[in-house]
């Protein structure tokens, strides 16, 4: 069964900050383009500056307002919690749910990027997961490719379950220009086997990603050689 029979998108999450979600979403966008699905992408709550939704918006080559793929904007690199009272902001779910829904009608798929970890606190009595469970979408796991993400991942599978979200796959990120030791050989195969979740592939570090907007057709390949789409696309 192809994942798009079944959902209107995916929701992008990770084991923290700074573990290469936006690359893999907009990768994932990029290459979902050059397969022929028409795609949207979404950054409902971005803290920090709004980079990562420029880096999406130009991944999948689409024209929609910045306000629209990404309509909570702060600027603290915080939990969204407390980044909106340090800044006198409130946070209004019905923002997102109102531009998720119009990207919806729009795209025959949506990538929608979490910020920071599943269990980041948007507000005093919702967290990131809360959000997906009202988007209604299944997760893709994002972790570092390195040592110590056994851990990590697990317990972001763990919190996942408890809430009954739908778990496709897990992709691990190289993060840094290493060479590759016994951790990061070893790590796909016991995280799939204690999950049994399938970790559908590992995204190499590349200086490239470093970039506002690196090459789309880069980005695009980068997904299709290392991530096996197949493995959870047609399997859900």
């Amino acid at each position: 069964m192809n994942l798009l029979d079944i959902f209107d998108g995916i929701f992008i999450t990770g084991t923290g900050t700074e573990i290469g979600k936006t690359v893999v979403a907009g990768g994932l966008a990029a290459a979902l383009k050059t397969c022929g699905v028409h795609v949207g992408v979404m950054k409902p709550i971005s803290s920090g500056g709004v980079a990562d939704a420029h880096f999406l918006k130009h991944a999948a080559q689409v024209d929609d307002p910045l306000a629209l793929i990404n309509p909570i904007q702060l600027q603290h690199p915080l939990a969204p919690s407390v980044a909106a009272k340090l800044e006198n902001n409130v946070i209004d779910i019905s923002n997102i749910t109102t531009a998720y829904n119009q990207l919806k009608l729009k795209y025959e798929f949506l990538i929608v990027e979490g910020v920071g970890g599943i269990a980041v606190p948007i507000t005093d009595k919702m967290l990131i997961v809360h959000l997906i469970k009202r988007l209604n979408l299944p997760i893709l796991i994002v972790a570092d490719a390195g040592l110590g993400t056994i851990n990590h991942t697990l317990l972001t599978v763990a919190f996942a379950k408890q809430y009954n979200l739908e778990i496709i796959g897990i992709v691990l990120n190289e993060l840094k220009n290493k060479s590759i030791g016994i951790a990061e050989q070893t790590n796909p195969a016991e995280i799939e086997k204690i999950t049994n979740i399938p970790v559908i592939g590992v995204v190499p570090y590349d200086k490239r990603f470093g970039s506002q907007k690196p090459a789309v057709t880069f980005l695009a390949e980068c997904i299709l050689n290392n991530v096996d789409l197949k493995k959870c696309w047609y399997n859900s």
